[in-house]
């Protein structure tokens, strides 16, 4: 049995479904990792970083700080951008991203078809989180094609294509270095250069790795979850009614969006020691998959797990993760899906599919990161 199945893409819930009953752990053909799609499974292994090492992460892609490492040097790390992302700070970050949010809806067009994720979903995390970075905003464009091209989601590039813009991304980084040393400034990069680590400071490869991963955390997962909320409103009228009579509302659509439809749909681990599920042996060294999508709709856990509901009292979902390695871009991704959802609500009394798209909806061509690159809506 393999886990890349073509039909991931464009609908992976009944594949879930089926694993999930059939096959609660198995080892696949194609990749030569373990899979765990139950609830319990799942949480179990991203809560334990000793029985399970993220280095498998890495082996998949750059090794990237706090996202292949584990503790203590996880800890260590993730302290230095802890402080970024907390309450406090957002808050100060809210003001101006709730001001860009209202500007870039009021420049959509009403009754008239738009294309919301070229137009207002990715361009705004991007711009979030280039000013959280201090990075000129000229640049952003450049900033979504280098996150494409490293999680693989750029369309039509080819690896060669690939490569050069992640050559790029690195080296405009590693320019930034000598800069934010010398001259400080209140953003994550001039942090991340200056921080000091047990008397040491990081390494120019380590602090570029380090704004790699704020770009991808800061952007991906709120652009892919906005265009999942919108897709699922299209079709439930009522949601986008609810959303707009009751604000209050809005979080419980947020959550029940990352629940439902996740925007990153499966992580790796490492086994550090033996590991057994259902009678199946995983040793030590091999590599397991945990599908939280497929968590996230387990019927022990679930009522109706394949419903959108909004009125889920315990909305537990593994979409950010679990445990140490808790997604630190989770409340950024929920601020910036608020204020968006509270400008549109406030300013459009439907949102539908248009009987004539000037394009085709195209979905994020990854089975990992679940989203839109195009989709098709009209606000009235």
């Amino acid at each position: 049995m393999k886990f890349l199945e073509p039909t991931l893409i464009a609908d992976p819930y009944p594949t879930y479904a089926r694993w999930q009953s059939d096959h609660p752990v198995f080892r696949a053909e194609d990749t030569g990792q373990w899979v765990l799609t139950r609830y319990d499974d799942v949480r179990s292994v991203l809560k334990s970083s000793a029985d399970y090492s993220s280095k498998a992460m890495g082996e998949q892609g750059p090794s990237l700080p706090l996202l292949t490492d584990d503790p203590p040097k996880h800890t260590q790390l993730r302290a230095l951008v802890d402080r970024a992302f907390t309450m406090r700070m957002l808050r100060q970050m809210e003001a101006w991203a709730e001001t860009l949010a209202d500007g870039m809806v009021a420049a959509l067009p009403a009754g008239t078809p738009v294309d919301i994720v070229q137009t207002l979903t990715i361009p705004l995390p991007v711009a979030v989180i280039s000013r959280m970075m201090g990075i000129p905003a000229e640049r952003r464009d450049d900033f979504k094609r280098w996150s494409d091209a490293l999680t693989g989601t750029l369309a039509g590039a080819s690896l060669e294509d690939r490569q050069q813009d992640v050559l790029e991304m690195a080296t405009f980084f590693q320019t930034l270095i000598p800069s934010r040393r010398e001259a400080p400034g209140d953003d994550l990069v001039s942090r991340v250069v200056n921080a000091d680590i047990d008397g040491e400071r990081l390494s120019d490869a380590e602090i570029v790795g380090f704004c790699i991963l704020l770009l991808i955390a800061g952007n991906e997962t709120t652009t892919n979850l906005l265009g999942n909320l919108f897709n699922i409103a299209a079709d439930r009228p009522d949601v986008w009614a609810d959303m707009r009579q009751d604000p209050g509302r809005i979080d419980a659509a947020v959550e029940e969006t990352l629940r439902f439809d996740a925007p990153v749909q499966f992580l790796m681990r490492k086994a550090t020691r033996p590991m057994q599920y259902y009678g199946q042996q995983i040793a030590p060294g091999e590599n397991v998959t945990v599908v939280m999508a497929a968590a996230n709709r387990d019927p022990d856990v679930y009522d109706a797990p394949d419903e959108f509901r909004l009125d889920r009292t315990r909305n537990r979902h593994h979409s950010f993760g679990f445990g140490v390695h808790f997604c630190l871009g989770a409340p950024l991704a929920r601020m910036e899906a608020r204020l968006v959802l509270k400008a549109l609500t406030q300013r459009f009394s439907r949102l539908e599919r248009p009987a004539a798209a000037p394009g085709a909806d195209e979905r994020v061509p990854s089975a990992l990161l679940r989203g839109f690159h195009h989709l098709w809506l009209t606000l009235s």
